[in-house]
Formats: structure tokens, C-alpha cells, sequence
């Protein structure tokens, strides 16, 4: 049975989690002009980040206690549809791309055809545009042999997201959107500074569930792990959308 959610109490983490990424933000720019130095920035940042992937969780665990929302305004939401479409795809498309190119926390110097986990994440990244369900089978594959490999559970996430698409069977596709949050979600613990399952967990939180406010602070959390360039200017063109609706919204 799921325990009821104090409101309360959840707007209080809401408010927490907006405070941490938001400081997050603020670090990057302060360590980035000189005003604070590497150490300082290191200890700040590893503390920050922590305590947003535990808030996060706490969030989504509140959340899943609420009553269920009403239903979409899609006359409002229809107005903006393609715009968000183009813009969701373009943030897929440059952080895949970029994932073929690097690893969090080191770069890929070459591939060797002994190594199963990288011939396997390899694959999966060759499949993942025009075959997601096949890429998402791939990334579990490896999730066996490197349970925490937080690569793999972002695309693995994303990938599932994506297939959910195809589903027009709620009873499939609802399992397969929880699945896909839970592993960007555990991604997200895994590696705090990997931006990745951050911006993914935003678009799915946006696109699939409807929670603008959710996904606003996850692309804020995206921006503030330092993606690339390429992929920064696209998510904070998808985060102003975000914050467009969250105005009409609230006019």
C-alpha cells in the first residue's frame, strides 16, 4: 500500500531540490570566472550533488503518493507540440552523439574488440536512433556485468522511454516509462556530475508525464553538470519552452 503524501512535506523538497540545482548553477559560474578555487569548488560540488540525487528520489517517492493528476491540457500543449518535438530530438541527437564520443569521467581512446562491455555499448549506441527496444536490450546486457555502469543505465532509460512510444497498450507502455525512470534515476545517483540522465529525466518528466516544474529543475541539474556546448545551447532552448508553458499555465 502506498503511504499518502504530506503536500507539505513535498513542496518543502521541491523547494530544496529548485535551491541545490540552482546552486549547482551558481558554483559553475563563480568557479568559472576565478571566485572560487578548485578545491572549494570540488568539496561544494560533490556536496551539492549528492544531496540533489537524494532529494530528487525523495521527490519522485512523494509524488507517486499524490492523486492522480487531471488530464493534459493538450489544447494548450498542442500550440507548442512541434516546437517541443524538434527541440526534444535535437537534445537526443547531440547527447547521443556525444556519448559515442566519451565516457563520464574519461575520454575513449579506442575501442578493443576484447573488451565484451565496450564491443556491447558500442552496438547499442550504432542501434539506438532507429531501434531503441534492440539498443535498451543491449545496455541491460552490460548492466549485468557492470550493474553501476552509468552510461549504460542513462541509455538504457532513454531507450525504454523511447520504446514506450510505440506502445499504444498503456498497460505496456505505462511499465515501460517507470522502468526507464527508475534507471535514469539510479544514474543520476551513480554519477551526480554526469549531466546525461539529468536532461533525460527532464524530457520525460515534460514529454510523457506532464510535470514542467519536474523537468524544469532536471535540465536545470542537466545545465549545471557542464554538458557540452553543442548540447547546452539546445537544452536551454528545451528549458525555455519549459518555462513558457509553466507562464501560460499559470496565467
Amino acid at each position: 500500500m502506498t503511504r499518502a503524501t504530506d503536500p507539505d512535506r513535498l513542496a518543502a523538497l521541491e523547494e530544496e531540490q529548485r535551491f541545490l540545482l540552482r546552486s549547482l548553477a551558481d558554483l559553475e559560474r563563480e568557479h568559472a570566472v576565478g571566485d572560487v578555487d578548485d578545491v572549494d569548488y570540488l568539496a561544494l560540488k560533490d556536496g551539492y550533488t549528492v544531496r540533489a540525487a537524494a532529494t530528487l528520489r525523495a521527490v519522485e517517492e512523494g509524488r507517486s503518493g499524490l492523486a492522480p493528476r487531471p488530464p493534459a491540457n493538450w489544447s494548450r500543449r498542442l500550440i507548442t507540440l512541434g516546437i517541443v518535438v524538434v527541440s526534444i530530438g535535437l537534445v537526443w541527437w547531440a547527447l547521443s552523439a556525444s556519448s559515442a564520443q566519451r565516457l563520464p569521467g574519461q575520454q575513449i581512446s579506442g575501442l578493443d574488440p576484447r573488451d565484451g562491455v565496450q564491443v556491447l555499448m558500442s552496438q547499442a549506441r550504432a542501434v539506438q536512433a532507429r531501434d531503441p527496444a534492440s539498443a535498451a536490450a543491449l545496455y541491460a546486457t552490460v548492466l549485468e556485468q557492470e550493474p553501476l555502469n552509468v552510461e549504460a543505465l542513462t541509455y538504457r532509460g532513454w531507450t525504454l522511454a523511447l520504446s514506450s512510444m510505440g506502445e499504444t497498450d498503456q498497460a505496456v507502455a505505462g511499465p515501460l516509462l517507470d522502468e526507464a525512470s527508475a534507471s535514469l534515476l539510479l544514474a543520476i545517483e551513480t554519477d551526480p556530475t554526469y549531466p546525461d540522465p539529468f536532461c533525460f529525466l527532464g524530457i520525460v518528466q515534460y514529454r510523457f508525464f506532464d510535470e514542467p516544474e519536474l523537468a524544469l529543475t532536471l535540465l536545470d541539474g542537466c545545465l549545471a553538470g557542464g554538458p557540452p556546448a553543442d548540447v547546452r545551447g539546445l537544452v536551454e532552448s528545451l528549458r525555455q519552452t519549459v518555462i513558457a508553458e509553466i507562464d501560460a499555465a499559470d496565467q
